[in-house]
């Protein structure tokens, strides 16, 4: 065990003294903010990597106290029990990997569909005064039309300078109908997840269901279509097709789903120029970016065009 390992094992037992640690796992590259450590497959704790990381512990706290009363899909039912330290109950599950969800078959990806789209409409309706009344904050991940206006003119000056005229032209096509469109940006706030990336849904492979949904530090009042769009960036169009079933999607909000499922590449890409300027990558991680490609392994079914003898 290093340091850090041995002081959270000593919070733990000053925290939970009647806490048996028979089994203790740490994982300290998962979490962005937060360091986490797993007790006995039943408890999990998050240890705030940084001072201004409190925010996001009591941020989940705060908002899975709320909205456990709107949603089915269980919940990690987080606490604060330090301004540091946050505590939630253990969900048995994988992330929900993109090769794993298209082999599984037809029926079983629409009822994984049906549990997402069950958990965006009720999170996503959740009454707004009542949210405001126990002051639900704005989701860290929302902006208004004139902050993206300047993000996006900020990503093109930083990344430009390390592309090619192919990638400056392929990334004006993104941006430029969401400048020229001066509502492209309207929507209609409502309590949305944040990070709803496949490693905060946890997936069950021996039931074929969805256990339960994580990682809500991000949490707050935003645009619906960024949750959508984080869904349309890592597990493909084809998949949102199928929520869509089960949770109407205006044109609107698609349009704003796909801009953020392009755009969060290009965003990542300005903190690697910024490291790569400063020298500093302390927190330089590399993200997995899924595509609407098959698997590995996956054949195409037989047509009725003539075979090559090859």
């Amino acid at each position: 065990m290093n340091s850090n390992e041995l002081k959270y094992i000593e919070l733990i037992k000053s925290k939970c003294p009647q806490m048996s640690l028979s089994k203790v796992e740490f994982n300290n590259s998962d979490g962005s903010y937060s360091d986490i450590v797993i007790v006995n497959n039943e408890v999990v704790f998050k240890f705030a990597k940084y001072d201004w990381s409190t925010f996001y512990l009591r941020n989940e706290a705060d908002v899975i106290r709320f909205i456990q009363n709107f949603i089915d899909m269980p919940l990690p039912e987080a606490e604060l029990i330090d301004k540091n330290i946050s505590m939630r109950r253990y969900i048995k599950g994988s992330p929900l990997y993109r090769n794993i969800l298209l082999k599984l078959d037809y029926r079983t990806q629409d009822t994984v569909a049906k549990q997402i789209a069950v958990f965006l409409h009720q999170l996503h309706n959740i009454p707004v005064k009542k949210a405001e009344y126990v002051k639900i904050n704005n989701s860290q991940m929302n902006r208004t039309r004139e902050e993206w206006l300047v993000e996006l003119e900020t990503v093109q000056r930083k990344i430009f300078p390390y592309c090619s005229n192919y990638v400056k032209e392929y990334l004006r096509q993104i941006i430029q109908p969401a400048i020229d469109n001066e509502k492209f940006f309207e929507f209609r706030p409502v309590i949305i997840h944040g990070d709803l990336t496949p490693c905060h849904i946890l997936f069950d492979e021996a039931s074929a269901r969805i256990n339960g949904i994580i990682g809500f530090c991000n949490a707050g009042f935003g645009d619906p279509a960024f949750d959508l769009g984080m869904l349309l960036d890592h597990l493909g169009e084809n998949f949102l097709k199928r929520i869509h079933r089960y949770y109407n999607i205006s044109p609107a909000c698609l349009d704003r789903a796909r801009f953020y499922a392009y755009i969060s590449n290009f965003m990542w890409l300005m903190d690697v120029c910024d490291m790569i300027s400063t020298r500093d990558f302390s927190r330089f991680q590399i993200p997995a970016k899924d595509r609407d490609i098959f698997p590995m392994g996956t054949l195409y079914p037989a047509t009725g065009a003539r075979q090559s003898k090859k």
